[in-house]
């Protein structure tokens, strides 16, 4: 132990103290050293002289500095009460240490206290003056951060440059931006990480720091991480493999809404104080604002961009619907001077330089035009059932849009894109369309004044007075109705059609349309032998026909049969065909012969037509009672050999009847007439020829011996007269 100063030596020192009490020094460390060092030789022990942190006592000088020595005397916290070993001016946060076992004098302790107030000003000093520059340098490198990331517009980018500015600022290892989306946070953006999975992170709430945070609205944080018992589990082999220690994060808040949380990791053992966390939540304001402001240019920027091809697509369609608005037009007008079908295809291939072809409703080609094209893409025929809408192959785009006349689908247009835009092709495919169907309205209504036209011509010829059967011929030439040379009245009609609908759900328009499509079909058959003069009423039909023999009369009508079942098959159609007529005057009595065939071909059955000519005798069972036409009967079969007879002074119809009286035997009557038996066959076959009638058939010899017998009943009535 060193020796006890002298009085004269204490006097000394304490003057040497008192003098150093009296300076200001700007070495708050060299202060400290000398207060070290005079309390030493004041005291005669070695001194050490320490400073409370605000959370733990350090050494500043003297023989005990260094943190490791100040426990060994007590030196725990900041509440400095004399005791043995440990002196502090009050409310100071200086304290001069020394041995417990060695005692002060009093008149030391004075002195002492006023050194450790006089070194608590100097440190005071000091450190409001770090804390000023400290302060200031901060404030700029924060003014240097705002505005930056305020200068940032792109969000990723942006929380790039935050994530990046934060790592530095607050001396981290890792940071990280974790935006909310729903029920979780998203890490969006993450600097210094050395594992991938670290970037991906998406915590719930009280999952980790960051979910602690999101959980609470609070600024959170870990002195340890991987020994910290506040936070849940889930992330600690993530902690492991990053090595990190300590953690901070706060909230990001806008309007006081919570957007995502903001958070740095060290991997170092350290502490993160309550500046750091003030720091970190200042950060975060300035970051919240930074992320509205580049979401609210994207979303400025988005309108804009919006409103911009908003403008370009509404004046795009304005443009559109000029050119379509133009074409419509020229279409109507087509229409009005009577262009049809040819003139309307011819006018929207030229004017869009497209193909356009027009079908009907068996999907044959009506009218066409290629446009520019010197070899078109048009198909010769449309495939029933290709519906409407924009079929697009390979390199070709089309359009096919039906065409309706009197709510019939009578057709379909089609288009094939040129140099047009699809827009285009989309808004005129229909005006094409519907220009169709007015040119076909327009021929409907023009066919339907000359339908109306040509059935009252028909029925005046068939029912009028003969005055009406005059101006009708004249009217049917007018027309260009040839009714010259023999003709022939049809009369048709429809047997199953109402039980044909009913089988198959038809409502009274559809019942109509079957009876129209016939009425067409007999207008204007596929093979062009169409009958001008046609009429139904109901479920009968009447038309007038001329120059068809017997067996072109029996294939014409057999042939609208077979045409009508083609598109509506099981439906049953009945004729009756009238004799030849070479005047008009005489279509009436036309009509009722044609009526009578009709209804033996009903009655009889067996085949579907029946000529007039052809019924015999039936057709005086069947004729109307107030005109049995019985010498028409007559006169069609005893007419051609009374009138050989009279001209040649011949003997036919007597070998007729001797052919008949010897029961149809040549032999017998050939001895009766007193002739050859080649001379009788020569006759019989000159008859044959005359009248047509076959001898060797049963049906003929009854028509001519019940003709015989009517010309004998008529001659001796002609007789009793005379």
């Amino acid at each position: 132990m060193s020796p006890l100063p002298t009085r004269l030596d204490l006097r000394a020192e304490r003057a040497g103290l008192a003098d150093l009490l009296e300076t200001l020094p700007t070495d708050v460390d060299g202060a400290a050293g000398d207060l070290a060092g005079r309390a030493s030789l004041l005291t005669g022990t070695p001194v050490t002289v320490a400073a409370w942190t605000g959370e733990r006592w350090i050494g500043l000088a003297g023989p005990g500095t260094g943190v490791a020595g100040l426990p060994q005397i007590g030196l725990t916290n900041g509440s400095c009460r004399d005791r043995p070993g440990m002196l502090a001016a009050d409310g100071g946060t200086v304290a001069v240490c020394w041995d417990p076992s060695v005692r002060w004098e009093p008149e030391w302790i004075h002195l002492l206290r006023q050194a450790c107030a006089w070194l608590s000003l100097l440190l005071r000093q000091a450190t409001s003056s770090e804390e000023i520059g400290a302060a200031g340098a901060e404030a700029e490198v924060i003014r240097d951060v705002v505005r930056q990331l305020l200068s940032v517009r792109d969000v990723d980018r942006l929380l790039l440059s935050i994530a990046e500015r934060i790592l530095g600022l607050l001396d981290a290892d890792i940071c990280g931006v974790m935006l909310r989306e729903g029920d979780v946070v998203r890490m969006r953006s993450c600097v210094g990480n050395r594992v991938a999975q670290t970037a991906r992170l998406q915590m719930r709430r009280g999952q980790g720091v960051a979910g602690l945070v999101f959980l609470t609205g609070e600024p959170a944080k870990v002195d340890s991480y991987l020994d910290d018992e506040t936070i849940s589990q889930d992330f600690m082999s993530l902690a492991e493999r990053e090595e990190t220690r300590s953690a901070l994060a706060v909230p990001l808040r806008l309007q006081g809404e919570f957007i995502g949380v903001l958070e740095v990791w060290r991997r170092r053992r350290s502490v993160f104080t309550e500046h750091d966390i003030r720091r970190m939540v200042t950060l975060a304001d300035i970051a919240t604002i930074a992320i509205d402001n580049a979401r609210l240019h994207d979303e400025q920027a988005a309108s804009t961009a919006e409103t911009e091809r908003a403008r370009d697509a509404l004046q795009h369609q304005v443009a559109v619907l000029d050119r379509s608005s133009g074409l419509q037009q020229t279409l109507l007008t087509t229409v009005i001077e009577g262009g049809g079908l040819p003139a309307i295809a011819r006018t929207v291939a030229v004017d869009l330089d497209c193909e356009v072809g027009v079908y009907g409703p068996d999907g044959a080609m009506l009218a066409s035009h290629t446009g520019s094209q010197v070899v078109g893409s048009l198909p010769a025929a449309l495939p029933p059932g290709t519906g409407g809408g924009r079929n697009r192959n390979r390199d070709v785009k089309r359009w096919i849009r039906p065409v309706y006349a009197d709510g019939d689908q009578v057709g379909r247009v089609l288009l094939v894109q040129g140099r047009q835009s699809a827009e285009m092709m989309d808004a005129v495919a229909g005006q094409v369309a519907m220009a169709c169907s007015l040119a076909l309205l327009r021929q409907r209504a023009a066919s339907r004044a000359r339908s109306e036209a040509i059935e009252q011509v028909l029925w005046d010829l068939l029912q009028g007075p003969v005055e009406h059967r005059l101006a009708a011929r004249a009217r049917a030439q007018q027309l260009n109705i040839n009714l010259t040379g023999a003709l022939r009245v049809i009369h048709g009609q429809i047997e199953n059609v109402e039980e044909l609908g009913a089988q198959e759900g038809w409502d009274t328009s559809q019942i109509d349309r079957v009876r129209r499509d016939v009425l067409r079909t007999v207008r204007v058959p596929a093979d062009g032998r169409g009958l001008t003069l046609a009429s139904l009423r109901g479920d009968l039909l009447v038309a007038v026909a001329a120059d068809l023999d017997r067996s072109v009369a029996k294939d014409l009508v057999a042939s609208f049969s077979t045409a009508v079942n083609v598109h509506h098959p099981g439906l049953r159609l009945t004729w009756g065909v009238s004799r030849e007529h070479h005047d008009v005057i005489e279509l009436p009595s036309a009509l009722n012969e044609a009526r009578t065939a009709l209804s033996a071909a009903r009655r009889l059955g067996g085949q579907n037509v029946f000529l007039y000519e052809e019924l015999g005798i039936v057709r005086l069972l069947l004729g109307n009672g107030n005109d049995p036409d019985l010498q028409t009967f007559i006169d069609e079969v005893t007419g051609p050999l009374v009138a050989y007879d009279r001209d040649n002074d011949g003997a036919l119809i007597r070998t007729l009847r001797v052919f008949f009286e010897s029961d149809c035997s040549q032999r017998v009557a050939a001895e009766r007439l007193f002739v050859h038996h080649k001379t009788l066959r020569y006759r019989l076959e000159r008859i044959r020829q005359l009248t047509g009638l076959d001898l060797s058939r049963h049906e003929d010899r009854m028509r001519a011996d019940f003709a015989l017998r009517l010309l004998q009943v008529n001659q001796t009535a002609t007789d009793e007269i005379g």
